[in-house]
């Protein structure tokens, strides 16, 4: 009677047959998560568009930029009159903060929010917008307070005299506060940046963490992360890189004084 012994596999087969499909499914989706992230790319620059578009409109009819957002505020604007804490003059509409979240709600626009209320990204990510508070002339915040970009004109002071500060480095690899130079700079005359952390938020790299934010935290108002935000004047817009300890992937845009004046003059606010 011939006898029959039965074999099975190892434990130690099972995992090489594990570890041999689990490296075939990588090959296989590497592919989609690279469309998967060509497509958030394509879409967050889309709606940055979008967003830009009704920055100018919302100027356009109101005479000045808007406010940035808070945590928890639905996405509408922040001018101090809107804080009781604040004393507003009367007739302006001095914004509470200058570096915060974009206002989709004032603007009207659409898209994903979170519990905050903030508008996100492809990526989930809050969008950033900051403006500028510099005063060139003497008359207030010139792009923030109601009537001023039409006095600026109307005064004879014109775009020329008028000096936002923000500034957009396009270096990577410096740091702008310190060589703040034409070589590596954009511009040093953006009246607002708005901006899309991209994929993720890379704490090794120094342009991320500038636009990031280097300041203290905005604590969220249901329970998700507290918010870095910024506390200075400088950002980075470049080129996506991955180059490990510098990587770049964020998405910037920024408002020039000049197809500002032209966007009003185009639209008769402005003489």
């Amino acid at each position: 009677m011939t006898n029959f012994k039965q074999q099975g596999f190892t434990l130690i087969e099972i995992s090489i047959v594990f570890l041999i499909i689990a490296i075939l499914l990588n090959f296989a989706l590497t592919p989609l998560r690279t469309q998967y992230e060509i497509h958030n790319i394509k879409n967050t620059h889309k709606q940055l568009a979008e967003i830009e578009l009704a920055i100018y409109g919302y100027a356009i009819a109101n005479e000045r930029l808007p406010c940035p957002t808070l945590p928890g505020k639905g996405g509408i604007s922040q001018p101090a009159y809107l804080d009781s804490s604040i004393t507003a003059t009367a007739g302006t509409d001095s914004c509470e903060v200058n570096i915060g979240f974009l206002p989709a709600g004032t603007l009207g626009l659409k898209g994903r929010r979170n519990c905050d209320g903030l508008l996100t990204d492809s990526w989930g990510r809050a969008y950033r917008y900051s403006i500028t508070n510099a005063d060139a002339s003497d008359n207030g915040d010139d792009f923030l307070v109601r009537g001023q970009l039409k006095a600026i004109s109307n005064n004879g002071e014109g775009i020329a005299n008028v000096k936002p500060d923000l500034l957009i480095c396009n270096n990577l690899d410096v740091d702008c506060r310190d060589t703040p130079s034409a070589s590596v700079v954009s511009t040093n005359r953006a009246v607002a940046v708005i901006f899309s952390l991209g994929t993720r938020q890379r704490l090794n790299s120094h342009a991320e963490n500038e636009n990031a934010g280097e300041g203290d935290a905005i604590s969220s108002t249901c329970h998700l992360p507290d918010y870095a935000i910024g506390n200075d004047r400088y950002y980075y817009a470049s080129s996506r890189r991955e180059i490990e300890g510098k990587e770049f992937d964020d998405i910037l845009i920024w408002i020039s004084p000049n197809i500002l004046y032209s966007k009003l003059l185009a639209a008769g606010v402005i003489p």
